[in-house]
């Protein structure tokens, strides 16, 4: 048969919400152990005959010219790092304007499949194909916590660049393109996985009995946008610090840099950044119970640390030992909520505060990414962001950018892009699961934005949120890093959950940091923190509780 007429035969079959495709392929055969998995009988075969596939528009569920299989290579299993045998595909899904970039994607289909698939979220700017090879939510950790990557499982497993490579050209300027701009909003995260899918279909016969996605950051946005926008596709989604607040976020950044930068005297500097972090270690390092370098009970540091505790006898500038009124109200500034001018989309009118007074690396922000006391490393993100997101202008400039002159285009791409919706459900009604998982120390996301959407969808479901959704959040732990750098398996955590199996069930986080590898820490749910109970080894997970206010 044709491969084009196969293909599309077969996604007639296989729409999604209607169950799966009948019958196998002739090039999968169903294993004898309970039909848990799916095995290629001859994989090399199977493998080349996909190489130039085409997926008709049809099978897409938005606007395309249909997607290519550009190659198809069986790679062999790996002994020394434990890769399966798997058949590596490299396509793309064809823009509908011409003029707007393909989204590439990857798409790894091993041998012996165990009928599950894991999309992967992108990152920043996104840009760089996504292999779906690593580890979830998609950084590289040597931790055993963390789990093996989901291909060494069985699982199908793809991820795309999101339809926003910009090659030689300047980071961010898809934006002026339409259909680039709504790729990175989140329709990639639709488009990449039904070219997926049709493709999966075509190569084993079947689509998979169960649809997880899985990102951090720009790939945790991402995640909330397919519970929110497309939830009749998966069944489990798991969102890590998810940057889902574009326009908040990087209005509430520049606001923050041009605190430290704008006025003389405002930014601290190496040296008055640790000086911060040492006062609030001694304030609150131990209100947990336990000094152990990390701030767990971060309400209470809000009560027994006062940044005014630092100020320079006469308020100016006198040396590395203080701070000037300048640079305390810098802090004070970033730890307390931004407002906007407007209601963003949902009604969201602020963000924050961030968490330069509980224990946060500062340098993250104030720092460029080579930790030169130069530039902020806010700007990298939103130079791109303001010059052509809002002002749509390539010779834009950050200094003197006042976003409330551009209203109408700001609230337009905060409808765009924001995934603030608790509207979840189609997700829910269809039986989806959300892992959301949110730091303490994080500079980028901060847990207050978090959070707040966390309340909205408990607001909206009541009780019943924790039917589908638990939100953990681990003290010490940044933008996937931190001093205490979270490891935890939250696939298979989803998995058993989504599977009709116990939601997780007291969830333990391993630090990975390579100087405290290995100790233990209950993984809360919000809004609760683990506590020491007085008693015990302060490395294991045993010896502290979940305390705080209780469940919603």
């Amino acid at each position: 048969m044709n491969k084009r007429i196969l293909v599309s035969a077969v996604a007639l079959l296989a729409v999604p919400g209607l169950g799966l495709v009948q019958g196998i392929s002739p090039a999968a055969a169903a294993s004898p152990a309970g039909g848990a998995r799916t095995t290629v009988t001859d994989a090399a075969t199977s493998c080349a005959s996909i190489a130039g596939l085409h997926v008709n528009a049809s099978t897409i569920g938005l606007p395309t010219r249909g997607a290519d299989v550009e190659s198809a290579t069986l790679t062999a299993a790996d002994p020394k790092t434990g890769y399966p045998e798997f058949c590596l595909v490299r396509g793309k899904v064809n823009s509908f304007d011409t003029a707007a970039p393909d989204i590439n994607f990857q798409l790894n289909l091993p041998t012996s499949w165990n009928r599950k698939s894991v999309q992967f979220g992108g990152g920043g700017f996104n840009g760089i194909v996504i292999s779906g090879l690593g580890v979830i939510p998609g950084y590289v950790n040597s931790s055993a916590a963390q789990g093996q990557p989901p291909i060494k499982r069985g699982y199908v497993t793809f991820g795309s660049d999101g339809g926003v490579a910009v090659g030689a050209d300047p980071t961010g300027s898809f934006a002026l393109n339409k259909e680039a701009l709504a790729n990175y909003a989140g329709e990639s995260v639709k488009r990449t996985r039904d070219a997926a899918m049709s493709v999966v279909t075509s190569y084993y016969g079947r689509q998979p009995e169960k649809q997880y996605y899985a990102g951090g950051s720009k790939g945790g946005h991402e995640a909330l946008v397919a519970a929110q926008r497309y939830g009749d596709d998966y069944d489990g989604i798991i969102a890590y610090y998810p940057a889902n607040q574009n326009q908040a976020l990087a209005l509430s950044w520049h606001h923050m840099w041009q605190q430290a930068y704008s006025r003389p005297g405002g930014y601290l500097n190496t040296a008055k950044q640790q000086l911060v972090h040492d006062a609030v270690m001694r304030a609150c390092d131990k209100l947990d119970g336990a000094a152990d370098g990390v701030v767990s009970d971060v309400k209470g540091c809000d009560r027994a640390f006062s940044v005014e505790s630092l100020r320079c006898p006469d308020g100016s500038d006198s040396g590395n030992d203080c701070l000037s009124q300048r640079q305390i109200e810098t802090l004070k500034s970033a730890a307390s909520p931004y407002r906007f001018a407007f209601p963003l989309a949902n009604g969201v009118t602020r963000i924050g505060p961030y968490p330069v007074l509980r224990g946060a690396d500062l340098g993250g922000a104030w720092l460029d990414s080579a930790g030169k006391e130069t530039a902020s490393g806010y700007y990298a993100f939103i130079d791109p962001v303001i010059r052509y997101f809002i002002e749509q202008d390539a010779g834009g400039s950050l200094n003197n950018f006042d976003y409330r002159r551009y209203e109408a285009r700001v609230r337009a791409l905060s409808r765009l892009y924001d995934a603030t919706d608790p509207d979840l459900d189609r997700f829910a009604r269809q039986g989806g699961k959300l892992i959301i998982v949110q730091g303490t120390e994080d500079m980028l996301v901060p847990q207050s934005a978090t959070d707040a959407y966390y309340d909205r969808l408990a607001e909206r479901y009541g009780p019943s949120v924790r039917r589908f959704v638990r939100y953990y959040v681990q003290p010490g732990y940044g933008h996937a890093t931190g001093r205490f750098d979270l490891a935890w398996d939250s696939l298979t955590a989803l998995d058993k959950w989504a599977d009709g199996q116990t939601p997780p069930v007291r969830p333990v986080a391993t630090d990975a940091n390579p100087a405290t590898e290995g100790r233990t820490r209950p993984l809360c749910e919000y809004p609760l923190w683990p506590r020491y109970k007085g008693h015990g080894d302060v490395d294991q997970a045993k010896n502290f509780t979940c305390a705080g206010r209780g469940q919603h």
